[in-house]
């Protein structure tokens, strides 16, 4: 399955996902982040395939609005990362994440105000 992000919000958006990953972050959480996606107004982005209906997500705009939950948390650096959950780093926020699932096989998330 396929997960992708449109901008339908306005100012350039940017995005950060958690997932299942047992194989890649088997000994740090199970579950892998990577990030940023910058997305432009009435653009998409593809994110990730998987084969679990979950994801989570974090995304951001340039003019402060946030779309963040009560999922993870996880730790996120200004430049891009991929990484796992279970890994800590000095020169990243904290945040919590949004639960998606994923219903199709080509599923997308329209962020909008």
């Amino acid at each position: 399955m396929q997960l992708n992000f449109r901008n339908s919000y306005g100012p350039r958006i940017w995005v950060a996902i958690m997932f299942y990953d047992p194989s890649g972050c088997g000994a740090y959480g199970s579950w892998g982040t990577r990030g940023w996606w910058a997305i432009d107004y009435g653009a998409s982005a593809y994110v990730l395939n998987t084969n679990n209906r979950y994801a989570y997500y974090y995304a951001e705009a340039a003019d402060g609005a946030v779309w963040a939950g009560s999922y993870g948390p996880i730790y996120v650096p200004q430049t891009a990362f991929s990484s796992c959950l279970g890994i800590g780093q000095t020169n990243a926020r904290i945040v919590g994440l949004r639960e998606v699932y994923i219903a199709s096989d080509n599923h997308t998330v329209n962020l909008t105000p």
